[in-house]
């Protein structure tokens, strides 16, 4: 009876069932939540049955508020969430939230050691403390596993609705072994150039146009708007992979993920200059062994007059833009700025 009641409770813990996740409550409303359920099991105590059952009903209130407060918020986000030397980006919406999520970071393993993965320590309470249990999408730049070296935990950890890729990527032997046996229910959905994925949010995918490995050079591109602002995402394209780019579509972006992590290999001036970017974002470890972002490429961003923010030195770097049409930047080390 123990043994069966043992592998009840583990099914039940390995499904997620019942298990809701309500998000992380700000500092003033779990000091309110705590006083009125401190209060009411006071009034409890001297048994005045009127006023408890009011306080009761304003605690369960209080509860549902906050709840849809956290589910349903006013605000939505880009985050370049601080993996180090790696690419995440989590992209929500407001009111009827839905979440996507371009590479999920990662980190290569030297040693035979299993370490835990890095989404356990950052993503995973990232998206936890927004009161999300689901992806609608899931990104995949290319192979390299500083941008999909955790795709197989947070397959197993999280659902995730549909797997967005480069066509012919899953043929990559990394690539495979990363999805086998981790795929519940996520749909796969294979990308060319000239592609959109038509949800609340309009992915148009700019590369590539033909079936790849999912090496740098083919690094899937796309492009979205959101509250009226054009952002860019390349993953590690090179150089050539931009100016096709910059051949094929008069692209403009308010905001634009450097490529390959501020490499020189990257960025090109004149992709730059047709972008015009009010401003760029590197995801980038600090110290790395590669030297990222490069000099080079950094004297260019000067010389064009285009401010940078990185994770390097800002840590996590969020957007938020409101339904009220605001807009604000967040970074985890240096708080607000413009």
């Amino acid at each position: 009876f123990l043994r069966f009641t043992e592998q009840i409770l583990t099914l039940i813990a390995e499904n997620r069932l019942g298990l809701v996740t309500f998000g992380k409550l700000s500092g003033w409303q779990a000091s309110l939540l705590l006083a009125v359920t401190l209060f009411w099991i006071a009034q409890g105590g001297l048994n005045i049955k009127e006023k408890n059952k009011k306080i009761k009903t304003s605690l369960v209130l209080m509860y549902f508020i906050f709840f849809s407060w956290i589910h349903f918020p006013l605000v939505g986000q880009v985050i370049f969430i601080d993996v180090g030397q790696g690419d995440s980006i989590l992209i929500t919406t407001p009111l009827k939230r839905q979440v996507y999520l371009i590479d999920t970071g990662g980190k290569l393993q030297f040693s035979k050691h299993k370490a835990q993965p890095q989404i356990n320590q950052v993503t995973l309470p990232l998206l936890h403390a927004l009161g999300i249990s689901q992806i609608d999408g899931l990104f995949l730049s290319h192979q390299d596993a500083d941008h999909v070296g955790d795709l197989s935990p947070l397959l197993d950890q999280i659902k995730v609705k549909n797997l967005y890729f480069a066509k012919g990527l899953t043929e990559n032997d990394s690539i495979k072994r990363r999805l086998l046996g981790h795929l519940h229910g996520t749909r796969l959905q294979p990308l060319l150039a000239g592609d959109r994925v038509d949800s609340k949010i309009k992915f148009d995918i700019l590369f590539p146009d033909h079936a790849v490995l999912g090496k740098n050079e083919d690094s899937l591109s796309l492009t979205f708007e959101l509250n009226h602002r054009r952002w860019l995402f390349t993953g590690d394209l090179d150089r050539n992979g931009e100016k096709k780019i910059m051949a094929t579509y008069p692209l403009k972006a308010d905001y634009f993920k450097l490529g390959h992590h501020g490499s020189k290999t990257a960025s090109d001036p004149l992709f730059l200059k047709q972008l015009n970017p009010r401003m760029v974002f590197i995801s980038v470890g600090r110290n790395n062994r590669f030297g990222h972002p490069n000099p080079e490429t950094l004297q260019t961003l000067k010389v064009l007059n285009i401010p940078k923010r990185d994770t390097a030195h800002y840590g996590m770097i969020t957007w938020n833009y409101s339904i009220f049409g605001m807009e604000w930047l967040k970074t985890f080390c240096k708080g607000d700025s413009e």
